[in-house]
C-alpha cells in the first residue's frame, strides 16, 4: 500500500545516499519536489522545572498615584483614629466635670440648707433675745417698784419723806400695782 502525504511533511531523502534505507531512518514515502528547503521543527519546550518560580510577565507600569493614595488612606486613618481617641478622652473628662458639677452643685444646696437654718434659729434666737430684755427690763421695773414700796413703807406717817416715797412709789410702781 502506497501513501503519499503532502510535499510539506515529506522529510525527503538524503543526498548522496544509496537509495536503499538505512536501518535506523525510516523509508521515505514520496521524493522531494525540486528547491523543497526542509524545515527544522520547533523545539519542545519543556515544563519549568518545580523549585524554579515562574517569571510574571512584563505589565504596564503602575502610575505614582497609588502608593501616594495609599499612604494619604494611611495617614488619614491614624488621624481618624487619634481624633477619635481625643473624642473619647475629652468626653470621658466632660462626664468627670459634670458629675463634679452634680457633686458641688448638691454640697452647695446642703449649705443652702443649713445657712436657711441657721438663719430660721437665728431669727428664734433674736425673739428670745427681746423677750428676755423685755423680762429683764420688766425685772428691773419690779425691782424699782418693791424697793419703792420698802422705802415708802420704811419713813414715818405722815413726814416729808413719806410724801416723796409716795411719789417715786406711784411713779416706779405705775405699772404693776395701778
Amino acid at each position: 500500500m502506497a501513501y503519499d502525504p503532502p510535499p510539506h511533511y515529506s522529510l525527503g531523502e538524503p543526498v548522496g545516499q544509496p537509495s536503499g534505507p538505512p536501518s535506523s531512518v525510516p523509508p521515505a514515502y514520496s521524493p522531494q519536489p525540486p528547491g523543497y528547503v526542509p524545515q527544522q521543527p520547533a523545539p519542545i519546550q519543556q515544563p519549568p522545572a518545580a523549585y524554579a518560580p515562574p517569571v510574571p510577565p512584563a505589565g504596564p507600569r503602575r502610575s505614582p498615584t497609588v502608593p501616594i493614595l495609599a499612604s494619604l488612606m494611611t495617614i488619614a486613618l491614624a488621624a481618624a483614629a487619634v481624633s477619635i481617641a481625643l473624642w473619647l478622652r475629652s468626653s470621658g473628662d466632660l462626664e468627670d466635670a459634670k458629675a463634679d458639677l452634680e457633686d458641688a452643685q448638691s454640697e452647695l444646696d446642703s449649705v443652702t440648707g443649713q445657712v436657711a437654718s441657721l438663719e430660721e434659729d437665728l431669727g428664734a434666737a433674736e425673739t428670745q433675745v427681746e423677750d428676755l430684755t423685755t423680762q429683764a427690763e420688766d425685772a428691773e421695773s419690779m425691782r424699782a417698784c418693791i424697793d419703792a414700796i420698802n422705802a415708802f413703807n420704811a419713813t414715818a406717817e405722815g413726814s416729808p419723806e413719806e410724801a416723796d416715797a409716795t411719789v417715786v412709789l406711784q411713779s416706779d410702781c405705775a405699772r404693776w400695782l395701778w
